[in-house]
């Protein structure tokens, strides 16, 4: 994928709730004043002799706190205030009393005597509402981890001085300590706007709220999606990386509603690759399977091939259990190499590597000469970074099975990755001689030239890709060439020509889960925010893994925050005064 393309998994979850939008949106001006650092100059500290002077007052400050009285309880030797003292009390004297109270209580703040702490801080607000008073107190509450007290008092201190930023933080670790998410998150933001858009140092926390956020909401509305097959891109790339099947495929050698000849039919569904003929090719497998298993007499050799399919198409749904039974099936019939291959895949995309290598090893034993084991070995090679392997195991699969345009682009991809520009280009010409027609080549080949920092070669690959695959029946990669094209306009600044590609990207391909994110991240640019969270909802239920789908949910959730920022009047009016500052709007 391109770097725009990888948007989504690349971006800081810290960001997103403030900055995931343009400039003139509130969430936006975070992102434009991180990128343009135009914000004024931070005013010069104070003195030494300013600060000697302040401390200076401050000490007289707590003396004559301390020299202040107000009645003890003679037994627990805690303050006896009551209401009807404080009203016989001037002004003046509710003020001294106050001070007195705080003074006492920050001293056993600091002894950890938290419960006597809250006392005198309760008996200061009798006397004088005050927000440090409401804040000091907070603090107490949250060292006896009482976050629904510490979320009443701050939340009071708040009212008064809404950039009082101690109790946003304080509050917001209540908020996530209660697993109200939103709440931590809407206060972490306000945190960042109230300082000033320059103080990041809230990012940590806010990058693991909002993972909390996206994961519970991903467990209660999106665990139970209803299995279901990909983007034909992502069949079309899974199928045409494996051998073709030994099979005679002529429909008219087997009789009519027979497991053979449903199989042999799901067969030709899937080489017709698009999305229609996958959709039929799941139900043709799923009828073979209900034929054999009713025929006594069945071929198991063709038998296993359904369930071999089978297996990779749940695999291909996300339905792991179900595919490890029927591939299990699969090679109880009549093993073959594939039916490990595929069970490795699982097996890794649970991160069992032991598990994924031990099926591979005994693909091996079945038939050393498969080219399927080699391709999908390298794939895990090149995964985890052991690009020498990955490429042995790509030769091996170039040399068994030369009709495997993949195993010719991930060696050009490994010779990129290893510094050598030169055999990448030279690798990606050998693969253009020998697959002509495929989109594929120049797709990728774009998105090497756009590492590069080639755009204008890039954007010429893409064209190409994207003509090819127009002129094609096929499905191939669908709309990935648009999706990379859009990056181009993006840098390009071309908001509109971003947009169209991308639109054209979303009509293409139905199931493009990164063609709707990466539009929806435009579409908030344009302050579009309720149309970008719809693309948001359904690039999750599009999405294919936990991973891929908390990403989607993070940013609808910081578009749903940004809504909330904005109808806050002293927030929205605090981002105005900031964009003011830094250039961004004219000056009233």
């Amino acid at each position: 994928m391109s770097d725009f393309s990888r948007f989504v998994s690349q971006h800081k979850a810290a960001l997103i709730v403030s900055a995931v939008v343009g400039v003139t949106t509130v969430a936006g001006t975070v992102y434009y004043l991180n990128q343009q650092k135009q914000l004024p100059p931070t005013p010069p500290p104070s003195s030494k002799k300013s600060k000697n002077k302040r401390k200076k007052q401050n000490k007289k400050k707590k003396a004559e706190a301390k020299a202040t009285l107000y009645p003890v309880d003679p037994q627990t030797g805690l303050p006896k205030i009551t209401d009807e003292i404080v009203n016989t009390l001037s002004d003046e004297e509710k003020s001294s009393w106050a001070l007195s109270l705080k003074e006492s209580g920050n001293e056993y703040f600091k002894k950890k005597d938290f419960e006597t702490a809250i006392a005198y801080y309760t008996n200061a607000l009798q006397c004088r509402i005050d927000p440090v008073f409401y804040a000091n107190r907070s603090a107490c509450y949250a060292a006896l981890d009482k976050d629904d007290k510490v979320v009443e008092d701050t939340t009071e201190a708040l009212k008064i001085n809404p950039s009082y930023n101690k109790c946003l933080l304080r509050r917001a670790h209540a908020y996530e300590n209660m697993e109200k998410y939103p709440d931590a998150m809407f206060d972490l933001t306000a945190l960042t706007i109230h300082g000033g858009m320059s103080d990041h140092s809230n990012e940590v926390m806010l990058e693991r709220v909002l993972k909390k956020h996206s994961l519970r909401i991903d467990q209660e509305e999106y665990s139970n999606l209803p299995k279901e097959l990909p983007s034909a891109s992502s069949l079309s790339s899974f199928f045409g990386a494996f051998a073709p099947p030994d099979i005679d495929l002529d429909e008219s050698k087997y009789e009519e509603s027979t497991g053979a000849r449903f199989l042999v039919q799901g067969l030709n569904k899937v080489d017709l690759d698009t999305p229609e003929a996958y959709d039929e090719a799941d139900v043709l497998f799923n009828q073979a399977i209900s034929k054999f298993e009713s025929d006594v007499d069945a071929d198991k050799k063709m038998a296993a091939l359904a369930y071999e399919y089978k297996g990779a198409f749940d695999f291909l749904k996300t339905d792991s259990e179900n595919g490890v039974i029927a591939l299990n099936k699969s090679l109880e019939l009549s093993p073959r190499p594939r039916a490990h291959v595929i069970l490795g895949l699982i097996r890794a995309d649970k991160s069992d590597a032991k598990g994924a290598n031990e099926e591979f090893e005994a693909a091996v034993k079945l038939n050393d000469s498969d080219p399927d084991i080699y391709y999908h070995f390298g794939q895990m090679f090149y995964l985890v970074g052991d690009l020498a392997s990955a490429q042995s195991n790509f030769e091996k699969a170039k040399k068994l099975n030369p009709n495997n345009v993949y195993a010719y682009i991930q060696l050009a991809c490994i010779a990129y990755r290893q510094g050598d520009a030169a055999a990448c280009d030279e690798l990606f010409k050998e693969a253009k001689l020998k697959f002509p027609t495929s989109p594929e080549v120049p797709n990728y080949y774009g998105e090497i030239l756009f590492d590069r920092q080639n755009f204008q070669g890039a954007e010429r690959q893409f064209d190409t890709a994207a003509r090819l695959q127009q002129a094609l029946p096929t499905f191939n990669i669908g709309c990935l060439p648009l999706i990379n094209k859009s990056a181009i306009y993006q840098r390009e600044g071309n908001v509109d020509k971003c947009v169209e590609t991308l639109e054209a990207a979303c009509e293409l391909d139905s199931k493009s889960d990164v063609a709707r994110s990466t539009l929806g991240q435009i579409y908030l640019q344009l302050q579009k925010v309720d149309e970008a969270i719809k693309l948001f909802e359904e690039a999750c239920k599009l999405s294919r893994s936990v991973e891929e789908r908390t990403q989607c949910i993070s940013l609808m959730e910081a578009s749903k925050m940004q809504l909330k920022i904005r109808e806050d009047p002293i927030l929205s009016q605090k981002v105005e005064e900031i964009l003011r500052q830094a250039g961004v709007v004219p000056q009233a």
